[in-house]
């Protein structure tokens, strides 16, 4: 019985030594289980970890220091001051990145910019194309054969201002000349025997800032009449460009530079 009262107090004395914070035999994890732990401190203060004890101690300047919350906001709060510089309002904000590091220049793609324009400035052209272009920048007066659903319909004279591979083109001073059959040889509804009398529209055209170009008629044979008008400005379309020439010195001239 003895030895068994005495292996008892011996456990039991072990048992609450590991309990006992201040004693070399303290064991935390059995502290953590159990329930007869007691805190020799009855206002000590609960942490979430160790680690953040071992923080706040640090702030205060070391574990010898006494326990001070309000010490410690004290302390953060005028170590985050420090960190915070104010920029005057006159003074720009410096940049934080290295010039690697720093925003790109965006270049709009040249696919999205390609014009005409562009183009006759790069003068990649070949062929036909090329001599129009010798023409556009000598300025030379040029003459342009339309096409009709059944053969030539007249020609077209001025100087070249702009083009385009499809043999679109925009002419300028120009001159048109074209071949119409005459009344008696068609059949057109406006023969001059079935035409009311016109009204004159010129002051309304006048108004409307619309001037009609003068146009001159000269009888070709005894079916035909030859139309001529003057216009400051023309575009045609390529699908009735039949033949680019340069305009001949003599108008007996034969045209030979066929270009399509």
């Amino acid at each position: 019985m003895k030895d068994s009262d005495s292996d008892s107090t011996m456990s039991e004395s072990d048992s609450s030594s590991e309990l006992d914070v201040g004693s070399q035999r303290f064991n935390p994890l059995k502290a953590l289980y159990s329930t007869k732990l007691k805190v020799p401190v009855a206002t000590a203060r609960l942490h979430d970890n160790v680690s953040m004890l071992e923080s706040k101690q640090n702030t205060l300047g070391g574990f010898a220091e006494p326990y001070d919350e309000n010490r410690i906001k004290q302390i953060r709060a005028a170590t985050n001051a420090n960190k915070v510089k104010v920029i005057p309002a006159d003074q720009k904000p410096q940049r934080k990145f290295l010039p690697e590091q720093g925003p790109i220049a965006y270049v709009r793609p040249l696919r999205h910019t390609k014009n005409i324009f562009q183009r006759l400035e790069k003068g990649r052209f070949e062929g036909p194309l090329a001599l129009m272009q010798t023409w556009l920048q000598e300025r030379r007066r040029v003459r342009v054969y339309i096409r009709k659903q059944n053969g030539i319909r007249g020609h077209v004279s001025g100087v070249i201002e702009l083009f385009d591979k499809h043999w679109n083109m925009a002419i300028s001073d120009v001159c048109e000349t074209y071949t119409r059959r005459k009344y008696r040889y068609t059949e057109n509804n406006l023969h001059p025997d079935s035409i009311v009398a016109p009204t004159d529209c010129s002051e309304r055209l006048r108004r409307l800032g619309i001037v009609l170009p003068e146009t001159k008629v000269r009888s070709e044979g005894k079916k035909n009449v030859i139309i001529t008008r003057k216009l400051p400005q023309l575009l045609i379309s390529g699908v009735q460009v039949v033949l680019v020439t340069p305009e001949p010195t003599d108008p007996t001239a034969s045209t030979s530079k066929a270009m399509k």
